[in-house]
């Protein structure tokens, strides 16, 4: 069933603040999710919600700490998270970048001591609405195998880029390095469906349609060695560089409650403004995205898209349709509201 926008907006910020956030941290919290689910990525919606204050009432997450963010050189910062909410920290990393590729033209933040920061492509489109390119990546809890490995090692570690444009909506690539985000698996075993064959391998290594097995196996890189390659490249940045923990040693993060995850981020920003007038490049990727999508289709292909395009289009629609929340989710949310004190608008 779908419900209004904003109800679900003002009870995930009420129940927010009840649980220790301030209200400027809350709305970012609950913006991202919303987001998340506005372009379909249902997997790193409000479905999460119950499961990041779980982290919290366990002692997992601090809900009120606050990043240290370093600026270690005029386009270097270092973000030390202290184990705060992952959404608030990566909000306020971007804006960091921001703010000093501003004056550098290029900005580049590590984060270590991190959680789960949810929809990835929040931060980066944040970028791009001011007239930048941003990338941000993270590593994540080891469930990737990596290629001709049969146990796993690596993390879904997803990548995040944005790309503004000019009359047409921005580029907007926002993946995990396996075959699909673990989220999904999880999504699909909170409402009881099964998945594709081709997302994952059981624990004896064999194809499974069953998410529950799905969770306790492996999941598969895109592309085999070169999807193998690049979140292994993601790993050295947020662990190496970075200082976080690597994939093999961070925490599941919403099956150990106890236990910080220390997870790490990295971010770069590049301010088109320092190189060449904005409208320039916007006209410029127009006319990319003109060409490209005047490709013709392939058979059983109607049209070509441009990354982001489909999630543009499921935004629009959802802003006026409202967001669907299961039943699961409903149950969360009205336990959320008894706990926490706040009415139940649903």
């Amino acid at each position: 069933m779908k419900f209004p926008v904003e109800t679900i907006r003002a009870f995930g910020e009420a129940v927010s603040v009840k649980a220790g956030m301030t209200p400027e941290n809350a709305k970012i919290f609950i913006d991202n999710m919303i987001n998340a689910d506005l372009r379909n990525v249902r997997s790193h919606g409000i479905t999460k919600f119950r499961g990041y204050l779980s982290r919290v009432e366990h002692g997992a997450s601090d809900i009120k700490a606050e990043p240290t963010i370093i600026r270690t050189a005029p386009s270097a910062l270092t973000v030390d998270s202290n184990n705060g909410m992952g959404t608030t920290v990566a909000w306020k990393a971007m804006e960091a970048c921001i703010d000093a590729a501003r004056e550098t033209g290029v900005a580049f933040a590590t984060i270590k001591n991190a959680s789960h920061h949810g929809f990835g492509g929040y931060y980066v489109m944040h970028a791009a609405e001011q007239g930048m390119i941003a990338f941000e990546a993270c590593n994540t809890p080891k469930l990737v195998a990596p290629f001709g490995g049969a146990k796993p090692m690596l993390g879904t570690n997803p990548l995040s880029i944005a790309v503004p444009a000019g009359k047409h909506p921005m580029l907007v690539c926002d993946m995990a390095t396996s075959v699909v985000a673990k989220g999904k698996i999880a999504l699909a075993m909170k409402e009881g469906r099964s998945i594709p064959d081709t997302w994952a391998l059981d624990a004896q290594g064999r194809k499974t349609t069953d998410p529950v097995a799905a969770n306790t196996g492996v999941l598969l890189p895109f592309g085999g060695p070169k999807g193998y390659a690049i979140s292994l490249i993601i790993d050295v940045l947020c662990h190496s560089l970075a200082g976080a923990n690597d994939s093999q040693h961070i925490p599941r993060v919403f099956e150990n409650l106890e236990e910080p995850s220390n997870i790490g981020y990295v971010m770069c920003v590049i301010d088109i403004r320092k190189f060449l007038p904005l409208e320039d490049f916007e006209q410029s990727v127009d006319a990319l995205f003109e060409s490209i999508k005047a490709c013709p289709p392939a058979e059983g292909s109607n049209a070509v898209l441009i990354p982001g395009e489909i999630e543009y289009e499921a935004t629009q629609k959802n802003r006026s349709e409202g967001i669907e929340l299961s039943e699961p989710v409903l149950k969360e949310f009205h336990e959320l509201s008894e706990k926490y004190g706040v009415e139940f608008p649903f």
